[in-house]
């Protein structure tokens, strides 16, 4: 009887449709359970042992319908049981009070069966312009977890295209993700906007997915397990863009193996198991000069020396957001040559990166605003006091600090891809970081539309 529908395991004991339409009928989590114990062949005594819980966890939760157990320990009955996706689903829906939808094998109900819902397809338009990434993209579609969710997360500083990049992976892999694809963006940095809170992500994805919203659990425990329930045994994949830190996605992670997970973030999650992490760089010279011209249009830059051009995104720092707002603001002034705009980002390289609502300066002061106060005075010191590569003994020097507190304050940087580490113990700054840098340390204070802007303290 393992594939067995839970009404037609409790028919023979006491069938959850008169327990839930008799007043003083016994617990609906009680005839569940106890439905499920008897098709398993087991007393009380061995489905507590079994489970590594208290007996008289299980006679409570068999014939009280005043006490709610912890999901913790619903979750090991269920596992103990053998219980499939559904039932698991079932189970913590009851035991949190929430009503139970009518099952479409209900001999007794006589309306017609509810609407599958939709299936979720919530990827954003594909990026036609992304060059390159050729290696990055092979490892986001082969990569498999061993044995539980397939994760893999891309990090680098703002500006790389991580969000681009995971966008096209997901485009390729939905086919094999026949359930639906979902897409969340965390908000982990954005100007006016807090980052979302996982329960309330929690909330949005389980909508999603079809939970109707009054069957959502308050507690975001309960919210994360009826989430990994509702997935289990679906062929899902999720893209979690601009993630803060490890504890806003933690409580998002699938259980088992049948999903796919890709999340982006400025920051390293290093506290994450089995997770495969892909750290974005800039881009190779030929892949920027590529680019510039697919933005720019071809027959603009015809004829313009190779050196130029090599140049101008040089001066971008082979940044894929720095190129294309560099290529945009070119084909919006038909006058120009790519020498005139040349000379303009040798004169200042942050007031030339702007077009419309993207920045480049933008871009970095919301990577800066998160930073402590004690990472922003490191940021902002061997941003601008820095030419070349440095070691932890020259950091130290110029923060007044010792090496130990040094190198502590150079990995957070690093972390947070505001700092580049090209060998052991050797961190050196990014130019357009250095340039930005250098503009906060004359400022020495956040800009003001971005200090008003702010709502939530740094993570």
């Amino acid at each position: 009887m393992t594939g067995c529908k839970p009404w037609a395991a409790l028919s023979a004991v006491s069938p959850l449709v008169d327990v839930m339409r008799e007043p003083d009928a016994e617990p609906p989590a009680g005839a569940l359970l106890r439905g499920w114990r008897k098709r398993a062949l087991l007393t009380q005594e061995q489905l507590a042992e079994r489970a590594g819980l208290n007996v008289r966890t299980v006679r409570r939760l068999e014939s009280s319908s005043l006490w709610h157990p912890r999901t913790r320990s619903v979750l090991l009955l269920a596992e103990a049981l053998g219980l499939d996706g559904e039932e698991q689903a079932m189970l913590v829906a009851v035991t949190r009070g929430l009503p139970v939808p009518a099952r479409r094998d209900d001999p007794q109900e006589s309306g017609p069966p509810p609407a599958a819902p939709a299936v979720p397809r919530q990827l954003p338009a594909d990026v036609a312009t992304l060059v390159g990434r050729r290696r990055e993209l092979a490892i986001l579609e082969t990569y498999q977890g061993a044995n539980t969710v397939t994760v893999v997360a891309i990090d680098g500083m703002a500006g790389t295209g991580k969000t681009a990049l995971a966008v096209r992976a997901a485009h390729r892999l939905a086919p094999r993700y026949p359930d639906g694809q979902l897409f969340v963006n965390l908000h982990g940095h954005a100007r006016s906007m807090t980052p979302i809170e996982p329960g309330e992500a929690l909330a949005r994805l389980l909508r999603t997915l079809g939970v109707p919203g009054e069957h959502i659990p308050r507690h975001i425990d309960d919210r994360a397990a009826l989430y990994r329930s509702v997935l289990v045994d679906r062929k899902i994949l999720i893209v979690l863009d601009d993630a803060a830190d490890e504890q806003q996605i933690l409580p998002l992670l699938p259980a088992g193996s049948t999903c796919r997970l890709i999340v982006t973030s400025r920051r390293r999650l290093t506290c994450l198991d089995d997770i495969r992490s892909l750290s974005l760089e800039t881009l190779p010279m030929v892949d920027a000069v590529a680019l510039f011209t697919r933005m720019a249009g071809r027959e603009r830059v015809m004829g313009t020396p190779v050196h130029v051009l090599t140049e101008v995104v040089r001066r971008c720092g082979l940044l894929p957001l720095a190129v294309r707002i560099a290529a945009v603001r070119f084909r919006a002034h038909p006058t120009w040559s790519v020498r005139h705009l040349l000379d303009r980002l040798t004169d200042d390289p942050l007031a030339e990166l702007k077009a419309g609502r993207h920045s480049v300066a933008a871009a970095l002061d919301l990577s800066y605003a998160r930073l402590s106060t004690e990472q922003r005075h490191a940021y902002r010191v061997l941003g601008s006091r820095t030419s070349t590569d440095f070691g932890v003994d020259a950091a130290a020097a110029l923060l007044n600090t010792t090496g130990r507190q040094a190198r502590r304050l150079l990995d957070q940087l690093s972390d947070a891809h505001l700092v580049q580490e090209p060998a052991p113990g050797r961190y050196r700054v990014h130019d357009l970081v250095r340039d930005h840098a250098s503009a906060v340390q004359g400022a020495s204070r956040l800009p003001p539309d971005l200090a008003a802007s702010l709502t939530s303290p740094p993570r």
